[in-house]
């Protein structure tokens, strides 16, 4: 069995993205044409990162959203995919901590 992933990793690959984000290999080969396989949030390019770019979703809907490099897509979702967190994070950084 181990021969045989290692053989066709990009079967397996082509698989796991369509149980899991139910998206086919053309469909997420064009979103990466459409982000200039780059980081939807940050930019980066897929070349620069260590470990390219990840599927992003909505964890309620499964709903892809686009793909993100690890620290945008971990910085998401530890603040739970929450809105007011996220504009609560903006704001204690532009203030420095400082809130009025």
């Amino acid at each position: 069995m181990k021969k045989y992933y290692s053989e066709n990793k990009d079967k397996f690959k082509n698989y796991n993205f369509k149980k899991k984000y139910n998206i086919t290999p053309e469909q997420l080969a064009n979103m990466y044409e459409q982000q200039d396989n780059c980081c939807k949030i940050c930019n980066t390019h897929k070349d620069e990162l260590k470990r390219g770019l990840f599927v992003d979703h909505d964890h309620k809907t499964l709903e892809v959203r686009g793909l993100l490099c690890l620290e945008c897509n971990t910085g998401i979702g530890m603040l739970k995919d929450n809105t007011d967190l996220l504009d609560k994070a903006k704001e204690y950084l532009k203030t420095k901590g400082k809130f009025n």
